[in-house]
Order: C-alpha cells, then structure tokens, then sequence
C-alpha cells in the first residue's frame, strides 16, 4: 500500500460522525452508525410494570420497536412535549430501540483529537453512558455511548423486576 493511501486510511479512522439532538436543554450525540433512521413521534404504546425509563413500544413498519424516554435515563427534567420531538431509532447489536429526543438538530463530523474523554464536570449525565463530550459553536455536546445506554436500560428493568 501507499503512502497517500495510508494517509487516507487514518484520517478516516481519526473523524467520527454523530447525529446530534437535545434532551432538555442538554446537546447530546450519538455515532451515525447506530441510527438506523429518524421518525416524527410516533403513538406510543404504553406497557403495563415496565421501567419508568421505558416510554412504550411503536409498531414500525409490522415491527414491535420499545421507544425509550431518555429524560429519565439521563436524568434530566421534562418539560411538556415539544413540538420537534422525533424517535431516534438505534440499531444496537441487531436489537432496534427508540429514543424519544426533543430535536434532531444536525450531523456533526469532529476529529478524534477534538473529543474529550469523560470530563468530571460534566455530572449531569450518569457517566457510565458517556463516550467523549465535544465543545462546538460555544456548547458542549455529550456524546453517548449506544451499548451502554441499552445496558442501563436493561439493569433498571432486572433490578425492578427482583
């Protein structure tokens, strides 16, 4: 292989995309390659002695998806149903989950180098679901990690049912 194609390669490797939303007031991101699309809020259905972290299952397309409420997972207040509510729908080791945001706002293409791992301060968010957090345009984007959020998810739901 060549030089110029080495190069190549590791640049790829060293950007990563994020579809980028809100919960609250806080900016979040999730790796591109998880989302599988981005729908208008569905109706939900609720599920009786589910988690509180669980805000119902969607049927998408004949397919039963579980849509979750990520105020509650991240614990971050809510305030009454926004108007650019989407359900974000994660394709997470071949199991699709709904995440009900507030806004999609855009893709957001960062350097690795550009990514901060984990800060204390951010205390907002339970750190077990952080990847990096990223400062753009003066706001601080919180990048989560899909694997985790679903494992949080289902710990909660373990722990009630015990």
């Amino acid at each position: 292989m060549n030089n110029t194609s080495n190069e190549a390669a590791t640049t790829a490797q060293d950007v990563r995309q994020l579809v980028t939303f809100s919960v609250g007031d806080t900016a979040f991101g999730i790796d591109i390659a998880f989302v599988q699309e981005i729908n208008p809020h569905l109706d939900v259905t609720k599920v009786p002695g589910a988690s509180p972290m669980i805000h119902g299952v969607v049927n998408l397309r004949g397919d039963v998806v579980t849509v979750l409420d990520p105020h509650r997972i991240l614990r971050i207040a809510a305030d009454t149903a926004p108007k650019d509510r989407r359900n974000l729908v994660l394709n997470i080791g071949g199991e699709r989950i709904g995440v009900l945001v507030d806004k999609v706002s855009d893709i957001l293409t960062v350097n690795q180098d550009e990514l901060s791992q984990k800060p204390a301060n951010v205390r907002s968010v339970d750190r077990r679901l952080i990847d990096a957090v990223v400062l753009r345009n003066e706001q601080l984007v919180v990048i989560l990690n899909a694997t985790k959020l679903l494992e949080v998810v289902e710990q909660s739901s373990e722990t009630e049912a015990a």
